[in-house]
């Protein structure tokens, strides 16, 4: 069935001939998703695919989890739909050329979205970039029906939904004193890389965004498959951050964070990370 997972594509593996570009590839993400609750829910939240397909480095919450906590620690907590497997914004069918797989996935999440959402009373959130991008430019690619859907729907990044309604509700009790950020394509694209910014510096001292930060070259799964791509992509920005020493690198985009670490050797989380650990008392 289209985006359903199969976790052992990208589960990294010591087994001989194992090629070299999978080894860091992050362990499988965990089968169940947090539990939540729709009443009183200030978003509807759906895991991208890649949320729900690689999971977080050893000891540490999946992306969901720490959404979701950081998230009711606000007061403003999300759901997350019991049968939100298979929802994709489809961008990696369109992305390969297949445009037919590309608009029947995004029909269909619009039309889950518009149920879920109570007919858009509450926005719908995703947490990575490229797929909020995806979803909020597809409407051409629309049924007439579901483009009136899409027209009262909100969908936002997880970025805006940081920004706009969990920071002012939240109190920062920690505050690295440098962390480092990689604005991806989308997030520029979308024009809320200030937002971005703006939430790291209220987590920390220093939020440093090179001035070479640009597109890492990875295009969702391309650098799987020509790592070179991505080497070449990083190199002036990989070799800015590596001037200066970092508590953190974040970012909003998992196979970015992947395509980043590389480059430069130190791991690059998404911002929720960084959310979640200035905000928790613990």
């Amino acid at each position: 069935m289209p985006g359903r997972s199969t976790t052992s594509c990208w589960r990294p593996s010591t087994r001989p001939g194992f090629p070299p570009w999978a080894r860091d590839l992050p362990p499988a993400a965990p089968r169940a998703l947090p539990a939540t609750s729709r009443e009183g829910a200030a978003a509807v939240y759906v895991p991208s695919c890649l949320s729900r397909v690689l999971g977080p480095e050893a000891g540490e919450a999946s992306l969901p989890q720490t959404l979701v906590a950081v998230a009711a620690r606000a007061g403003a907590p999300v759901w997350i739909p019991p049968d939100v497997a298979g929802t994709c914004c489809g961008m990696a069918f369109s992305s390969k050329g297949y445009p037919e797989a590309h608009d029947r996935l995004l029909n269909c999440a619009v039309e889950r979205f518009w149920a879920w959402s109570d007919r858009g009373r509450i926005p719908v959130v995703t947490d990575t970039s490229p797929c909020a991008w995806s979803l909020r430019s597809g409407r051409e690619s629309l049924t007439e029906s579901n483009k009136i859907r899409f027209d009262a729907l909100t969908i936002q990044d997880g970025i805006d939904l940081a920004y706009d309604v969990l920071l002012p509700r939240l109190a920062i009790h920690r505050r690295p004193h440098a962390v480092a950020l990689h604005p991806v394509c989308s997030v520029v694209k979308l024009g809320i890389d200030g937002k971005l910014a703006a939430i790291a510096r209220a987590c920390t001292h220093e939020a440093f965004v090179p001035l070479d930060a640009g597109c890492c070259g990875f295009a969702g799964d391309r650098g799987l498959a020509v790592p070179e791509l991505t080497e070449a992509a990083t190199r002036a920005e990989a070799e800015e951050v590596l001037q200066s020493e970092f508590e953190g690198s974040y970012s909003s985009s998992r196979m970015c964070e992947i395509a980043m670490t590389r480059a430069t050797g130190r791991p690059y989380r998404s911002f929720w990370y960084l959310l979640e650990e200035a905000t928790s008392d613990r």
